[in-house]
């Protein structure tokens, strides 16, 4: 690499088995494109921590769920921007980030239809049965194929824990079924909401009264665990849980014994307190229970606008300017992110 180049590493998520780039082709030509940049797929299996010779070598880093710790940005490095192919951060020292004069990036746009598309498809397969019946029908049981009704969505309640673009784009999805619609935040933004027809309510109350409870909610010293033993036993055992948001959410062991009790109907779930889940895991032997592997919301729609996002996001810096979907735009306060922006400034602008 040129030493004055504007260094992009991407993490080994992005690495095809051939060893090649798994990545939008469009977005990958604008990073090779772009003058002055320097593109490089890391070595590293995917999933793997962003290590400190990483913030040493590259201007940029773009990643999915690769840890970035204090320990990699703090002190003197390279490293201007970790891009987050995604939405979750939690995997991210962002507070570390800021104070190094790192900015941090998400995908929101690309991310809100996919996954709340995920997230309703969830809802109507176990409102329909759709697993169910598709596993007795193939056993031959046609004749018994009246024993076993769904459900409609038509006046039923529909609560959204989390009110962000995920859990706003779910209640438009939402709409056309006119169910009844409850939400739970901790910060409300009643603008955000305009047209939705959603109620806010507090988290127990939500629980109480919904039919199907979606988590669109982020993972945080607040959520983590937040769907435990008590917070099941306030739903009613008809109602159903879906949560394509973050595993760690929800306390497995207990939901596994809420519904092996039958004090809740069924649940889908698209990701998992450990990743992957070890094999015999208890979930996987209920009949009333859809399982994703934290891929359902993975189309060719989200991996497109995901890695473009990424790119502008890079490219953005390269060129000086301040990218979209800065996670903390404190840093934009940071002595080295000023003096940066002063050095690339063009005479007399």
């Amino acid at each position: 690499m040129a030493a004055g180049a504007f260094r992009v590493g991407l993490s080994g998520d992005f690495r095809a088995a051939d060893g090649g780039p798994l990545f939008d082709a469009l977005a990958w030509r604008w990073l090779h494109e772009a003058p002055g940049v320097e593109v490089a797929l890391l070595d590293r299996p995917a999933g793997a921590p962003v290590e400190r010779s990483d913030a040493e070598r590259f201007d940029a880093l773009v990643i999915k769920r690769n840890r970035v710790d204090a320990g990699v940005v703090d002190g003197p490095a390279r490293l201007r921007i970790v891009a987050r192919n995604g939405v979750g951060f939690d995997h991210v020292d962002v507070a570390a980030c800021t104070r190094a004069g790192v900015m941090v990036t998400l995908t929101p746009r690309a991310v809100a239809r996919p996954v709340a598309s995920a997230t309703f498809a969830l809802i109507l397969a176990l409102a329909h049965r759709i697993v169910e019946r598709d596993r007795r029908t193939r056993a031959g049981e046609w004749a018994r194929r009246l024993e076993y009704p769904g459900f409609g969505l038509t006046g039923r309640t529909l609560g959204v824990v989390g009110l962000g673009g995920i859990g706003c784009e779910l209640l438009r999805l939402a709409a056309p079924w006119q169910m009844r619609h409850l939400g739970a935040t901790p910060r409300p933004r009643p603008v955000r909401y305009a047209g939705l027809a959603v109620d806010i309510v507090p988290l127990d109350e939500l629980l109480a009264r919904s039919d199907f409870v979606a988590l669109c909610c982020p993972l945080n010293d607040s959520t983590r665990g937040m769907i435990d033993a008590r917070a099941l036993a306030r739903m009613p055992p008809h109602a159903v849980l879906v949560n394509a948001a973050r595993g760690e959410i929800v306390d497995e062991t207990a939901l596994v014994e809420a519904l092996r009790a039958g004090r809740l109907a069924g649940a889908g779930l698209d990701v998992y307190a450990h990743e992957p889940p070890p094999p015999g895991h208890p979930l996987f032997a209920l009949p009333n229970v859809i399982l994703g592997s934290h891929n359902l919301a993975i189309t060719d729609e989200l991996n497109a606008a995901a890695n473009r996002g990424v790119a502008r996001a890079v490219l953005d810096v390269a060129a000086g300017r301040v990218p979209e979907d800065l996670l903390d735009p404190a840093v934009l306060a940071h002595a080295r992110v000023r003096e940066r922006a002063a050095a690339e400034r063009p005479p007399g602008a």
